[in-house]
């Protein structure tokens, strides 16, 4: 195809990109904790969402968005040009063996609560004033005492243990009734603050934590939410309390909705929330940015670049076609745009054209199902499995074809077995709706307008539903779903489902109930499988199906008790690493992992030794990056090891605890397929050997 002349206004400067430009882009990778792009000069678009990160006067802690709405942009880009944010993924809101029964945290106002809220408020604080100490701001031998003992006290522990450590310490004396004792607990946070404010003299003391990828390790439980609720309030108590220590906290709407729930004091928490809205503008602008980003000599930004690079016709918008198709969301618009841009590559356009945006459209359509099943797989276990129900049949629904469509979801015996700890709740038709609405499958239409929910967290509430109203599937699924152009207004009872088609992610040769079974074994191995040498053989086993199961997209060809051709070095699991995208691509560019080494030790201290030894497995050959996975806690000082490991084979070992195993099991089982648990580990052994 040939360009188009370009009509050239006076007064305007004409910009010639090579005939070959389109062949020279790479739009990046889509998730941010991926993209290498993202920290290139001039790539990372200013959002308002970003502005209040960086403002402290703003007041604003809480920035809640739906998935791919740029939350771990921002966090990353923070943490990179500034010297003074610091980020924390934790993982202690998962499930846990909890001092309190959770029904008496319910009100934030009582005593079991505000222990929690203070545990909180204290590890946020010791994250900057042990970062005082690291950076040398201050010498800890001058640090008054209470600063002092407290440095000592948990130098050696991470937030997430210090969290269970001020737990154990303000809630044992709740539960044996001490008052005197309690009301010290209590008030240690608080003391702390008022010392760190007498130390931090200028604004070099002051610092920013960023607290991101709650989701990845949070089960959903009713503890869970209350973990959480507790989180935040800490998080607007520090903020105002302490000037030193600013604590963000970056959420998905799903999940914040679930603390509004059930806060009394909700309307404190909304007072503090940044939704992450994006402008057309600005989303023109994430694109055109990565467009420019090969050249020395760039178009203008607001609409040249992409008219250069997407073709542009009287009928039809290319622009219009890709964001509102996106439902304006970057990470989708991203993830298209490198798609069409795959197509117009191979095919030697030297344009994006309206047809390869067209033929994008169903792997787009297919990515975007899988990944919507996967956000909300925590809420609602096996979701994409009531999704996947709607194939084959209509784009638009009456109530009472919705009516008929529950009553058969109700009787499908794999929807019963695998979706039972939620469905029915959802079994009237304006319950289901508003679910269906809320995760943004379905816009409900009135007249001749239909409504889709946008991305922030003010538009939780659907339109009201009557018998009236039509529900209207977003047309982002109709590719994947092969839905026809009709209105369903019933449904036969004989009617049989249609699945041909959908893909589903499951290991070969093995059914869903199968799937399941499996995955329910392992949970329990995991659970109650003594460590020790006796059981080592099983422990061995239990790893082997976890890599199995939990990371068969990625790894396959597992192979137990490998040996070399000399029959010397032996290793508990090797895997091929066959990612083309996300955490394991980016260890097979950055370690040249071809294979993936996995030792399993079920005893709970590591030592030298065992660190050796996957030094000595990792080479160049198969990739200088394994895996160690034990039954005990990470302690500071096995990260010397890897570092040392680091220096001396430029490899990587990560560890993996019993808890991060139970983690991807759970995960697996709910049908969520994201890597953001095993990129949360990496991230932390990075930060700590660097």
């Amino acid at each position: 195809m040939k360009n188009k002349k370009k009509n050239i206004q006076p007064g305007q400067v004409h910009i010639q990109l090579p005939k070959d430009a389109i062949s020279r882009i790479k739009l990046g990778q889509a998730f941010a904790e991926y993209d290498r792009i993202l920290m290139e000069p001039g790539v990372f678009v200013m959002t308002p969402s970003t502005e209040a990160a960086l403002n402290p006067s703003m007041s604003k802690c809480f920035f809640i968005g739906r998935r791919g709405t740029g939350k771990t942009a921002i966090t990353k880009y923070i943490s990179e040009k500034y010297h003074t944010a610091i980020e924390i993924h934790p993982q202690v809101l998962s499930p846990m063996l909890f001092p309190l029964d959770p029904e008496s945290l319910s009100d934030p106002r009582q005593r079991p609560f505000r222990s929690l809220a203070e545990a909180f408020k204290r590890a946020i604080q010791d994250e900057v004033l042990l970062e005082w100490v690291k950076r040398k701001l201050i010498d800890i031998d001058q640090l008054p005492s209470i600063l002092a003992r407290e440095v000592k006290r948990v130098k050696e522990l991470d937030f997430d243990l210090r969290i269970l450590e001020f737990l154990e310490s303000i809630c044992k004396p709740l539960t044996a009734k001490d008052e005197s004792e309690w009301l010290q607990q209590i008030g240690r946070s608080k003391q702390l603050a008022k010392t760190m404010l007498e130390v931090a003299k200028d604004s070099s003391f002051d610092f920013t934590l960023l607290i991101d990828r709650i989701d990845d390790s949070w089960d959903g439980s009713d503890t869970a939410v209350i973990m959480l609720m507790a989180l935040m309030h800490a998080c607007i108590e520090v903020q105002t309390s302490v000037r030193c220590v600013r604590p963000l906290l970056f959420l998905r709407e799903n999940v914040f909705d679930r603390v509004r729930q059930i806060d009394k004091e909700s309307t404190r928490l909304e007072t503090c929330v940044v939704s992450m809205d994006w402008t057309h503008e600005l989303l023109l602008e994430m694109i055109e940015r990565r467009l420019s980003l090969p050249f020395i000599t760039k178009l203008a930004i607001g609409g040249p670049t992409w008219d250069h690079f997407f073709e542009k016709t009287a009928s039809e918008s290319s622009e219009s076609l890709i964001f509102e198709y996106c439902q304006k969301r970057p990470r989708d618009i991203l993830t298209y745009c490198s798609f069409a841009l795959e197509i117009a590559q191979s095919k030697a356009h030297e344009q994006v054209t309206i047809q390869d945006i067209m033929d994008a459209r169903r792997r787009f359509s297919e990515t975007r199902l899988k990944d919507l099943g996967d956000e909300y797989a925590e809420n609602f276990p096996q979701i994409a499995h009531v999704l996947s129900r709607f194939y084959g049949l209509g784009h638009e629904f009456t109530i009472t074809g919705i009516e008929d469509f529950i009553k058969k979801l109700l009787s499908d015996k794999r929807i019963q077995a695998h979706c039972s700890s939620w469905i029915y709740g959802f079994t009237q038709p304006e319950q289901f709706v508003s679910l269906l609405y809320n995760i943004g499958f379905v816009g409900i239409k009135t007249t001749s307008e239909t409504q889709f929910r946008s991305l922030g967290p003010s538009s939780s509430s659907p339109p009201p539903v009557s018998s009236e109203t039509h529900i209207v599937i977003h047309p982002s699924y109709n590719d994947a779903l092969d839905l026809r152009p009709a209105i369903i207004t019933n449904l036969e009872k004989d009617l049989s489902w249609q699945t041909v088609g959908l893909l589903t992610d499951l290991p070969e040769a093995i059914d869903l109930d199968t799937y399941i079974g499996r995955l329910d074994s392992l949970a329990e191995e995991l659970e109650t499988l003594p460590d020790g040498k006796k059981h080592a053989t099983k422990w061995e086993d239990v790893v082997g199906d976890i890599i199995k199961l939990c990371f068969f997209k990625w790894l396959s060809n597992v192979e137990p008790r490998n040996r070399d051709v000399d029959g010397c070095v032996i290793r508990d699991w090797i895997a091929s690493n066959r990612a083309k995208t996300g955490f394991w691509n980016m260890i097979f560019h950055k370690y040249g992992a071809t294979q993936i080494i996995w030792e399993c030790k079920n005893y709970s201290d590591l030592q030298a030794s065992d660190f050796q030894q996957i030094s000595y497995y990792i080479n160049s050959n198969i990739g200088k990056f394994g895996l160690i996975a034990f039954r005990g806690e990470v302690q500071k000082h096995y990260y010397e090891h890897i570092k040392r490991i680091a220096n001396e084979k430029g490899g990587l070992v990560l560890l993996l605890t019993n808890r991060d195993l139970q983690v991807f099991v759970r995960q697996a089982k709910n049908g969520k397929t994201s890597e953001g648990h095993i990129q949360d580990k990496f991230d932390t052994t990075i930060r700590m050997i660097s």
